[in-house]
């Protein structure tokens, strides 16, 4: 337990010391072997997406297993190394909290094109109406969705099953964002893509809507969490945007929509949202942070006392 909490710390302390990882991007080679694969597969059916998603997935995540094992072989130590280096490649804290910030610093300066540009860099799209209200919301849900999928899935999939795992949930991500059947390209082939990142997001989404009450307004988080998160087709993003919105005392949860009657930005807040709530999200999402690893360190501080004692 101690080994990965350790791991965990050195993670996020070398994405906070080297965010930029020193100009190297360790998934854009990914991508292009994505696209590679899905010009090669891609014939229109779900079983031709089942067969890519495996192939775009297995190999790696197996090289990196037979990689853990080989180094332990030669040493723990280089093990570990091995371990903090994957999870601190497959998490995003520090990208995620200066462009929010930045997204924020632009709206209270009035400059609402770069916003929208910052925006864009967060979330992979802009607005289509550049105003203060809609780029602060937009920030807002992606902070409150990618706080799920750049840090609490990976470190939970780590937890799990070591740096497989945090492979695994991180290339899945990928790929639902590269093929989840989002246009009639990838209706049926993006399929199997978008199930399996939903699959594996979905214990760690409810981990983290259940931070963010805990670190928010609790009561108004689960409120939300029970009353709106119907209001959201995505089955992992409903939880982390109800419970995230009631949590920073955002969203009205009493009127609950006829089913497809919203789309994923029609639920009523109960504010406007603005610069300042950008910052808020963001702080939430430290305060997460800072909650799991104090509950992690209780464990391990648990674990080494009965070990003492016995």
């Amino acid at each position: 337990m101690s080994k990965i909490l350790f791991a965990v710390l050195f993670a996020v302390v070398l994405d906070h010391l080297l965010p930029d990882r020193q100009g190297f991007k360790p998934f854009a080679w990914y991508r292009d072997w994505a696209e590679s694969i899905e010009e090669r597969f891609n014939g229109g059916k779900r079983i031709h997406g089942v067969g890519a998603v495996i192939l775009a997935i297995l190999p790696i995540t197996l090289g990196v297993s037979l990689i853990h094992y080989i180094l332990g072989e030669l040493g723990g130590i280089f093990r570990f190394l091995f371990d903090v280096v994957v999870l601190y490649l497959c998490l995003d804290v520090h990208r995620l909290s200066k462009t929010a910030n930045g997204i924020s610093d632009s709206l209270e300066a009035g400059e609402l094109e770069e916003a929208n540009e910052k925006l864009r860099e967060l979330t992979g799209k802009g607005v289509p109406e550049k105003n203060d209200t809609m780029i602060a919301r937009a920030a807002v849900e992606g902070v409150l969705k990618q706080g799920n999928s750049l840090i609490v899935s990976p470190i939970f999939w780590f937890i799990i099953f070591g740096p497989f795992g945090a492979v695994m949930q991180r290339l899945s991500s990928i790929l639902d964002s590269l093929w989840g059947h989002r246009y009639e390209r990838f209706a049926e082939f993006g399929w199997a893509a978008a199930r399996f990142d939903d699959l594996l997001g979905w214990i760690p989404a409810r981990i983290t809507a259940l931070s963010y009450a805990l670190m928010g307004s609790f009561e108004d988080a689960l409120h939300c969490w029970r009353k709106r998160v119907g209001v959201w087709s995505d089955i992992n993003s409903g939880p982390l945007l109800a419970s995230g919105f009631g949590a920073m005392h955002m969203q009205f949860c009493e009127a609950v929509p006829e089913e497809g009657e919203y789309d994923e930005r029609s639920p009523e807040l109960t504010v406007a949202p603005d610069a300042g709530h950008v910052r808020r999200v963001v702080a939430l999402i430290w305060r997460v942070m800072l909650l799991w690893f104090v509950i992690g360190a209780l464990m391990t501080g648990a674990h080494l006392i009965g070990f003492i004692t016995a």
